[in-house]
């Protein structure tokens, strides 16, 4: 062996750990990209469209005709938020809760709405209508649908 042998076979030596770190790098990296990318696929993404259910509104009095009333209204108020295309109406496992209740007084009713998220028993909004028996219960199911989707910052139908 001659000086030259040896002083370019530790040299070769020296570059080789360099190699080996930057490939390790490489692999680092490339392993990070391929489980960012398969982890997208992975992860559990809420929807962007929020979801909600709407319960029976209760009647507080009793009253055979608040009940049915309530009934009543809480289909109509289904039917009129899933015309909301940026909002799911569905019948479990719901972002949002519709909660209500309709109490018979003299000569009106008193509807009471509360809109209430699921996660953390929250009340996000709550309002108290006041309804004449012989008025349009469409109309009033309507004016719940416009608040509520308001108040969920959901664009108003088309």
């Amino acid at each position: 062996m001659t000086e030259t042998d040896s002083q370019s076979a530790p040299a070769a030596r020296r570059e080789r750990p360099g190699w080996v770190a930057i490939a390790f790098i490489g692999m680092c990296v490339l392993t990070a990209v391929g489980l960012y990318v398969g982890g997208v696929r992975m992860v559990h993404r809420p929807s962007l469209r929020p979801s909600i259910t709407v319960l029976a509104f209760i009647a507080v009095n009793a009253d055979a005709d608040a009940e049915r009333f309530g009934v009543s209204l809480a289909a109509q108020l289904t039917g009129a938020l899933r015309k909301a295309g940026e909002l799911r109406v569905v019948d479990s496992a719901p972002d949002v809760l519709v909660q209500g209740s309709v109490e018979k007084t003299a000569g009106y009713l008193l509807v009471t709405v509360r809109l209430v998220r699921t996660a953390n028993r929250y009340q996000l909004w709550a309002h108290t209508y006041e309804f004449d028996p012989q008025g349009d219960s469409a109309a009033l199911a309507q004016t719940i649908a416009t608040a509520v989707r308001a108040e969920l910052h959901i664009r108003p139908d088309r």
